[in-house]
């Protein structure tokens, strides 16, 4: 499953009075309060890192997936299953990246070195997924940090405003 960036709603404008400000614009800005930029800023950055964090999770996604493929294959080849070597060979090769696998799978040795050669493989993607992860949850993280920043901002200013208001009544 594929997600695109374009399906997530992410605001990347700070609100002014009854429009808009988009940020991406030169001279966007003019007018805003430091408070209204620093908003803007915070939230055009959170966009920034959910995009991230949507390309990680297609690229784990596509991991995944290799790692099931070839775990299965990894089996068959194991229990003597295999009815298209041809086939698997060029598939886990090509597009998993094992090397070392035999011509043939023609007695138990060569079998055995194409388990070990795809389990090898599995180790490194394995590894390499559990390092996404924790990519992942770092970028959701600062993304979640700048969320609850510019919520912070957005809050403190309107308290601000009403404090002012109060004072001045």
């Amino acid at each position: 499953m594929e997600i695109r960036s374009d399906e997530i709603a992410t605001n990347r404008y700070a609100p002014d009075a009854d429009r808009a400000i988009n940020l991406y614009s030169t001279g966007a800005a003019e007018g805003l309060t430091l408070g209204q930029l620093v908003a803007a800023v915070c939230v055009r950055t959170a966009g920034a890192l959910e995009e991230q964090s949507v390309n990680k999770m297609n690229r784990m996604n596509a991991c995944t997936e290799k790692l099931e493929k070839a775990s299965e294959c990894m089996r068959r080849i194991a229990e003597d299953r295999m009815s298209d070597w041809t086939a698997e060979r060029e598939y886990l090769e090509g597009e998993v990246g094992v090397v070392g696998l035999p011509d043939g799978l023609d007695s138990h040795e060569k079998r055995m070195q194409a388990v070990d050669a795809v389990k090898k493989k599995l180790e490194i993607l394995t590894r390499q997924a559990q390092e996404d992860m924790i990519d992942m949850q770092t970028l959701i993280s600062r993304r979640d940090m700048t969320f609850n920043t510019s919520s912070n901002i957005v809050r403190t200013m309107g308290n601000s405003k009403m404090n002012a208001a109060g004072r001045m009544i």
